[in-house]
């Protein structure tokens, strides 16, 4: 699919195609099933797509693209595609994406990028679109142009146990490095963080991403979905003089992050460098896993700010799901693999 927006033979009603009979209150998603959509008038029915024109499930604006101010100038990776294997694309036809069943990971990315529940992930993982409106809870709109509803979410799109999140790890090793880098960016956008990762074979700047929560905390990025993990938090400290010195951002804004596949195991340095990093720098490295993420995103929550210890990772007392319920999130304790919230024995 090309980065050169692939649905515009869709753009002349410059709007959607179709629209709620009602307001629209609400969407409650069931893992492997179609999400429900609660209208106004007390009727429901199941999600559909409505024949958005702007495609946010196929891709970004350039706003969710942009850091603002100086952090503009971080030569990120300008693809506005959602979906990191190209699965995704128009169907002219029936003016609705269509999926490429052979190209999809299930990430579900698109499906959370939908901002009316009509694609959800199946029993096999993978996504689909529901694009026929089987309950008849819309009716033809000529030019409905109004901005997205942002309506509430329930329930969550995927488990633990779901195809992608259980096979992350060998998801990961077979994706390219661009692949794997927008798949982080990505995950990041859907919790509410604003996301810039740099290009592979750039060599202009040594840091793999930025961060822009919104609290105003800046976020730098040391992203290693293989087996190098000890090499991130030792990265993260030039990468802090770098944002410090070129970027002008003071270093108490400064949240050094490492996005990795797996946690270690605990005998490992990893943990014991980052122990050394703080304690002998007063920096506190975190780290964030690709599962960790995934499973945040697909409970709809939203990565606000990051104090205390959120994504901490202690010597001997490494349990980053003890960091989700302190950000009021609520899902299984079950880990989708090995090494996701825990350090594998």
């Amino acid at each position: 699919m090309s980065d050169i927006v692939p649905h515009k033979d869709s753009i002349l009603h410059k709007g959607r195609l179709r629209k709620f009979r009602s307001k629209a209150k609400e969407i409650v998603f069931v893992p492997e099933e179609r999400a429900t959509v609660f209208l106004s008038d007390g009727n429901s029915g199941r999600a559909t797509c409505l024949g958005c024109h702007d495609a946010p499930c196929i891709e970004l604006t350039e706003g969710e693209l942009s850091l603002g101010g100086t952090l503009g100038a971080f030569p990120g990776d300008p693809s506005r595609d959602v979906c990191p294997t190209n699965a995704i694309d128009w169907n002219s036809a029936e003016a609705a994406p269509r999926i490429d069943p052979d190209a999809c990971v299930g990430c579900g990315l698109c499906a959370l990028r939908c901002p009316y529940g009509a694609i959800n992930l199946n029993d096999d993982g993978m996504a689909t679109v529901e694009a026929t409106d089987p309950d008849g809870i819309t009716v033809h709109a000529v030019d409905d142009s109004a901005p997205h509803e942002k309506l509430r979410r329930q329930g969550a799109l995927g488990t633990p146990r779901t195809l992608f999140a259980r096979s992350l790890p060998i998801v990961l090793e077979a994706m390219t490095d661009t692949e794997a880098t927008r798949l982080a960016r990505n995950l990041f956008a859907v919790t509410g963080v604003a996301a810039s990762m740099r290009r592979k074979g750039d060599t202009n700047i040594r840091m793999d991403g930025l961060l822009r929560f919104s609290s105003g905390q800046i976020g730098i990025v040391e992203l290693e979905t293989g087996a190098s993990v000890l090499e991130s938090p030792r990265a993260l400290l030039e990468d802090i003089a770098v944002l410090h010195g070129r970027f002008g951002v003071a270093r108490s804004d400064i949240i050094p992050v490492s996005v990795i596949g797996s946690l270690p195991n605990v005998r490992v340095e990893y943990y014991q460098v980052i122990d050394d990093i703080e304690n002998v720098l007063d920096i506190r490295c975190r780290t964030v896993t690709m599962g960790l993420l995934c499973m945040i995103a697909w409970n709809f929550g939203k990565i606000d700010e990051v104090n205390g210890n959120t994504f901490t990772t202690v010597s001997g007392e490494t349990d980053l799901y003890r960091s989700i319920v302190a950000l009021c999130l609520s899902f299984a304790d079950e880990e989708p693999y090995p090494g996701a919230y825990r350090p594998p024995k």
